[in-house]
């Protein structure tokens, strides 16, 4: 072995000694540092876990609470959710008058069917209520804080007492921002931005509408059979997910288990047909 390769040995075994994998990987230290975010370890008052250190990804979800307004909070709820923008707003839509609780919580499992949400069906009510857009009300849509019970007059053994009444039946409502929120959802004014926005498009957005408007709907896999090759695809490169994304945010497609037709997607694929 040379002089050169013994001190290169030697140098490889001095590192091999010194190097601490727990120190050379190590995320930046922010002790010292005022600004820093709290360690998730760390220990608030009376030993509890530190409110502060809970991680902000768990946190930004009840950022909207902080709108002054009903409409900023219902925005800013939205803006955070973009993916059950579908689901809410057919909350929306379900409350424009009064419905009971029960039926609201079915509807919402009936749409968990096919739309995945980690949220309990009254959960979502809750931050809907949170940021204004429902409210909880009797049968005739009248708030629950407005609602003036009677005490009940009972009469046991002939003597008379006052028994209080039983609470009134919980309905949700639409509130006048919620209804705001709700008129701007617009599937055929949506769809019809799709076209305009990617003229060149027409032909496969179209194509994509009256594949998945089959009975029983149809599959990403057979929709890309059909329109992956087409040379307008090409370049740039396009695949079928990408305009059935589109059509869905728009509200013209909806998974099913298969990819289908929603009322407004049926809809607006007639007035193409007639045009």
């Amino acid at each position: 072995m040379t002089e050169h390769d013994q001190s290169g040995f030697s140098f490889a075994e001095d590192a091999a000694v010194d190097f601490n994998p727990l120190e050379a990987f190590a995320f930046d230290d922010a002790e010292g540092d005022e600004d820093a975010a709290p360690s998730v370890l760390a220990e608030g008052p009376f030993n509890m876990p530190d409110p502060d250190a809970i991680p902000q990804f768990q946190r930004e979800l009840v950022a909207f609470d902080n709108g002054e307004t009903a409409t900023e909070r219902i925005e800013a709820l939205f803006s955070q959710m973009p993916t059950l923008h579908k689901m809410l707003f057919t909350i929306l839509d379900r409350c424009s008058t009064p419905v009971p609780t029960a039926d609201l919580e079915a509807a919402i499992e009936e749409m968990k069917r096919h739309h995945h949400s980690v949220y309990e069906p009254l959960t979502l009510c809750s931050l809907l209520e949170r940021a204004g857009a429902i409210a909880q009300t009797d049968e005739e849509g009248v708030p629950l804080a407005e609602v003036e019970q009677e005490p009940l007059r009972v009469e046991i053994d002939g003597a008379e007492f006052w028994r209080v009444a039983p609470a009134p039946a919980v309905y949700w409502s639409l509130t006048e921002e919620g209804a705001a929120q709700l008129d701007t959802y617009r599937p055929m004014e949506m769809i019809a931005r799709l076209y305009e926005a990617e003229p060149q498009y027409a032909d496969i957005f179209t194509t994509c509408l009256e594949l998945c408007g089959r009975d029983g709907g149809t599959s990403l896999r057979a929709i890309g059979d059909v329109v992956d090759d087409e040379p307008v695809l090409q370049s740039p490169k396009r695949y079928a997910m990408y305009f059935v994304d589109k059509l869905e945010h728009a509200g013209a497609v909806e998974w099913t288990g298969q990819w289908s037709l929603t009322a407004h997607g049926r809809e607006y694929l007639t007035t193409l047909n007639e045009n």
